[in-house]
């Protein structure tokens, strides 16, 4: 295999963590939303926490998205933008869809130059560079926190197709998800279940 293919194949296999770690923190905010969890925390003046809790949620979920679409200007970059990049070379592309599913590789690439045109793209790095990463005056609204989920849902579908067009998994993202969904009821359950 080309240096370029095993590199897509790399970022592949780091992608495919990146989604799962985008919908698990996903499914902690979505189960923290529910209508008893906010007054039980109130209830037990435990609701600053629990908004320092959900505030870092979203800044992993903001950050780790970001990463994805981050510029490649380095040699020793290895996110998401650089496997997108080689797989534009139709050489790497096909050498990398022998060995996994050209279909869901030509997906994920379609997906891919969607969500890097997405006008929600540039107002959630602006969001990242002016108040996540750095401290700067914002020049425009901040983003919506639904348009931040289900951006990343999107992200985090397109990485998991990525490494399932590679090859280096065979299973679908659903399947991952059942386990941190559990267990993100279990986390909330606490102030779900007080009485």
């Amino acid at each position: 295999m080309s240096p370029k293919a095993d590199l897509v194949k790399q970022i592949s296999k780091t992608a495919f963590t990146d989604a799962i770690d985008l919908m698990a923190c996903l499914g902690v905010l979505r189960e923290g939303r529910s209508l008893v969890v906010p007054q039980a925390l109130e209830a037990a003046n435990a609701s600053l926490a629990a908004t320092i809790v959900q505030k870092a949620l979203l800044q992993r979920v903001l950050m780790t998205v970001e990463r994805a679409f981050a510029p490649a200007n380095r040699t020793s970059d290895r996110h998401a933008r650089v496997a997108f990049k080689h797989l534009l070379e139709p050489e790497i592309f096909d050498e990398v869809a022998k060995v996994g599913s050209r279909q869901q590789l030509e997906l994920a690439c379609a997906i891919w130059r969607s969500y890097d045109a997405d006008p929600r793209r540039e107002k959630l790095k602006h969001y990242r560079d002016k108040v996540v990463a750095h401290t700067a005056a914002l020049e425009r609204p901040p983003p919506f926190v639904d348009e931040l989920r289900n951006y990343a849902m999107g992200t985090a579908d397109l990485l998991a197709r990525l490494a399932r067009g590679t090859g280096v998994v065979g299973l679908d993202l659903g399947a991952q998800m059942t386990a941190y969904d559990e267990s993100a009821k279990a986390f909330w359950s606490v102030w779900r279940d007080r009485k």
